[in-house]
């Protein structure tokens, strides 16, 4: 009997555990199925495509600020280029090299130099003439200028040691603070072949205007927050779109450079240059093989830019595009928005297409088990009304038991008087002392009675016996009972177990 409720608790404790429903199980089957492959798209993504337009990015960084390097080279060389075709023209060596009594030459000069400047060099602000010494010989302009000093100085000392070696050469950036002008003055010794020595020097300011429309086209070309700037040898940022940077150093500037800034009033300011320090690009700027391509979070910024430097082959600069470096990754992670936002398309449809069909398969099966629950439901009540009834029948035994055994009792009682009046009787017959024929009649009662007690004792042994035998057939009929019962109560048990498992199999 314990063992058939332990079945039942079992049975029961199962029968709560819950499980997905099998139109939602489907339909999350249906939904991995599609998604799987856009999944697997989306690794592949991460780990090759990823870096595959990352460095293809990279190598757009890199192709830019070489096309925009390669074209400040270009422009600063053909201006070189044309100034000393026209600067070694026999007029202006014959003018050079005599100044004074050449000054029939003169008019032509202007003249050939103001329509050269207003056909192909707008850009050159004034041309001034110098013999060796430094002084000025003539000078024109398309811009009613004259020849103005750096600062201290007409030529300046560095300049002046250029000039001496006879090679045609830039000169450092000079800002005017008013107009906003930057300029670079293109020094062209004029070179006598036939005398073999220098002649004088004719010096070209050059706005550079056309640098500064480069630099600032860079502006958002390979990504939102992207730019460009130029730093020069010294370590100046000497054209940076951004006025906070502009005309600052990465680098405190050593004591000579600084003083000779301030002399030539550089920058207009007759002030040192302020440092807005990057130690990372100074240091990297130092090598003797920098990098093209790197990371760093320039001064100013807050955020990781991709930088690529380019070095100029005709002035000693250096051009640098930079690039917030989220925007170099963008191109990923648009791909992976698109993943995602197709995954996400395909997931809602999936998701009901994989119900209905969910729903339209576990029907039947859900139909079926609520049949076997309901039948199972019967047989656990058959099975309790049998148990039951076994446990009647089991009280019925019990008490069977008890009554024979009281009735066994008073039989062996009944037996031993028996015997005690039959001792008696026999001990007065013995007797002579009373009324013989009196004593004889009792003791002939007794024997009787004794007698029927012996009869009546042998009829309640036979009872006796068929109340054993029936007490016995009563219990081994109540055994059978309890077999069966037990019986019925596996098996319902084992259709609770099957229906439980129909249950995980479609869902509560």
């Amino acid at each position: 009997m314990a063992s058939i409720g332990t079945a039942t608790q079992m049975s029961k404790k199962s029968s709560t555990r819950k499980s997905l429903p099998l139109s939602i199980r489907i339909s999350l089957w249906l939904i991995a199925v599609s998604i799987l492959p856009l999944l697997l798209t989306l690794v592949i993504s991460e780990f090759q495509s990823r870096s595959t337009l990352i460095s293809q990015a990279s190598r757009t960084m890199e192709t830019d600020a070489q096309t925009h390097a390669q074209l400040i080279d270009n422009y600063l060389t053909q201006k070189l280029l044309i100034l000393k075709s026209l600067d070694y023209t026999p007029l202006v060596q014959d003018y050079l090299l005599d100044p004074v009594g050449d000054q029939k030459n003169v008019p032509t000069i202007l003249q050939n130099g103001l329509a050269i400047q207003r056909l192909i060099n707008p850009d050159v602000t004034i041309a001034t003439f110098f013999n060796l010494e430094g002084k000025v010989l003539l000078s024109y302009s398309l811009y009613g200028l004259k020849p103005q000093p750096h600062g201290k100085y007409m030529i300046p000392p560095e300049d002046a040691q250029q000039i001496a070696k006879g090679q045609q050469f830039l000169s450092g950036v000079y800002y005017d603070p008013v107009t906003h002008q930057s300029t670079v003055d293109l020094y062209t010794p004029v070179y006598s072949t036939t005398l073999k020595r220098l002649l004088g020097v004719v010096r070209d300011t050059l706005d550079i205007k056309s640098v500064w429309q480069i630099v600032n086209n860079e502006k958002g070309v390979n990504g939102a927050g992207s730019y460009a700037f130029i730093l020069d040898q010294n370590g100046v940022r000497i054209v940076d779109p951004d006025p906070t940077t502009h005309l600052t150093s990465i680098a405190p500037l050593n004591t000579t450079i600084q003083q000779n800034f301030t002399d030539e009033n550089r920058y207009g300011k007759n002030s040192p240059v302020l440092v807005l320090a990057d130690a990372n690009l100074r240091s990297i700027q130092s090598q003797p093989k920098p990098p093209i391509t790197f990371q760093e979070v320039p001064a100013g910024k807050s955020e990781l830019f991709q930088v690529t430097r380019r070095p100029l082959s005709s002035v000693p600069w250096t051009y640098f595009v930079l690039t917030p470096v989220n925007e170099v990754i963008a191109v990923a992670n648009q791909q992976l928005l698109i993943i995602v936002l197709i995954a996400s398309a395909i997931l809602l449809p999936v998701a009901v297409i994989g119900w209905i069909v969910g729903y339209r398969i576990s029907s039947p099966v859900l139909r079926s088990v609520k049949s076997l629950v309901k039948n199972s439901h019967v047989l656990n009540q058959l099975s309790e009304r049998e148990k039951n009834a076994s446990s009647e029948q089991v009280w019925i035994v019990e008490a069977s038991k008890t009554g024979l055994k009281s009735q066994q009792y008073y039989t062996d009682a009944s037996k031993i008087a028996a015997r005690r009046l039959n001792e008696l009787g026999r001990g007065l017959l013995e007797q002579s002392d009373i009324d013989r024929q009196t004593t004889f009649y009792i003791v002939k009662q007794m024997v009787s009675i004794g007698l029927y007690f012996e009869k009546a004792i042998a009829y309640q042994e036979e009872a006796n016996n068929k109340v054993a035998v029936a007490v016995k057939v009563t219990d081994e009929v109540a055994e059978q009972l309890a077999s069966g019962a037990k019986s019925t109560s596996e098996a319902a048990n084992e259709l609770d177990r099957i229906v439980n498992q129909l249950r995980q199999i479609v869902g509560n």
